[in-house]
């Protein structure tokens, strides 16, 4: 059996409670939510924006839309709307309370309110980024782009080690024995394995022909036509690539859904469903309907390994090993 390790330490709670106390501090707490609101709206969204139409062999093909309704169109602008207005608050109360939250937040266990400071800020800097990246002459934006779409995952990590930098314990960087390495290597190697042979005839080739739904996905062509402009820009952009998708990528979103999604959830409903609910939302934010089912498994897999070792290691080295091996694999090819 797999050892339940845990070194993590809760200190008292000295000092002002960020997010509460002055009429600015609940303002900005309730802005932090808008926001937070804000960023998993882009997942019904995204799906929103998906076209779907069948195959000549009778299956359905899911695309990245290239023509949005009306629908669409409305939802996109009340989205943006109600997001810029929420910036603006959550930035303009910031400055009124001198950044009480990020000032004072202890090394204390993870609360619900982490979770909204911590995805109101992602949407804050994703959204900054973007406006200065339409602002770049096409030049300097060309090769940029090959690496657009993975540079929020830079600002989530970023973000992450300033924001909790007094408790990244409690996100779940722990320290363990060099024995506990060695059966979290072994763990995440029998994962590994299970997912390289077993995934897609077990779980992704059953769901899909279930749904009549053809294996081809969108999100994976994306990943793979970036790697491709990447290397047409030179072997830097490449390198870079692998980087972002490979490492950068799976520490960003390990922190996300299991090191604050997760660690929020655990105290509050317990570990089957803080599981559940996180391996859902790691599928969903995606946006692929045909892996939705190998995805929610690799956030079962993922989540799993954070609960038995009660570290975010676990999770951080499964996911880079699945993604360095899937760049690595697209590189050569």
């Amino acid at each position: 059996m797999l050892p339940h390790v845990s070194s993590r330490k809760t200190s008292p709670d000295f000092g002002p409670n960020p997010g509460n106390g002055s009429t600015v501090s609940k303002i900005r707490l309730g802005a932090a939510w808008i926001l937070c609101l804000s960023y998993f709206y882009m997942i019904p969204l995204e799906f929103s924006a998906l076209q779907w139409h069948k195959s000549n062999n009778g299956l359905w093909q899911v695309t990245e839309g290239t023509s949005p309704g009306s629908w669409f169109m409305i939802q996109y602008v009340l989205w943006m709307g109600i997001t810029f207005l929420g910036v603006l608050l959550f930035l303009g109360t910031s400055l009124g309370e001198k950044f009480g939250y990020e000032r004072n937040r202890r090394n204390e266990t993870l609360r619900p309110r982490d979770l909204a400071y911590y995805f109101a800020w992602s949407q804050v800097l994703s959204l900054g980024f973007f406006i200065l990246y339409d602002l770049l002459p096409g030049e300097m934006g060309g090769g940029l782009s090959t690496l657009l779409p993975y540079l929020p995952h830079l600002l989530m990590m970023a973000l992450a080690f300033v924001l909790f930098r007094r408790c990244l314990g409690q996100v779940g960087f722990c320290g363990l024995p060099a024995r506990h390495w060695l059966a979290m290597m072994f763990a995440v190697g029998v994962g590994y394995l299970f997912v390289y042979f077993l995934l897609d005839p077990l779980v992704t080739e059953p769901v899909a022909r279930f749904f009549s739904l053809e294996i081809q996905s969108w999100r994976e062509h994306s990943i793979t036509d970036g790697i491709n402009r990447a290397v047409s820009h030179g072997w830097i952009y490449a390198g870079g690539q692998l980087l972002l998708i490979g490492v950068i990528g799976p520490i960003a979103e390990e922190i996300t859904f299991r090191g604050v999604l997760q660690g929020v959830l655990l105290p509050k409903v317990g570990k089957v469903a803080s599981v559940l609910f996180s391996s859902t939302l790691f599928a969903l934010f995606h946006v692929d309907v045909v892996f939705f089912a190998p995805l929610f498994v690799m956030g079962l897999i993922l989540g799993t390994l954070y609960i038995l070792f009660r570290s975010l290691w676990a999770p951080i080295l499964f996911h880079i090993l699945n993604n360095v091996v899937s760049v690595i694999l697209d590189l050569v090819s």
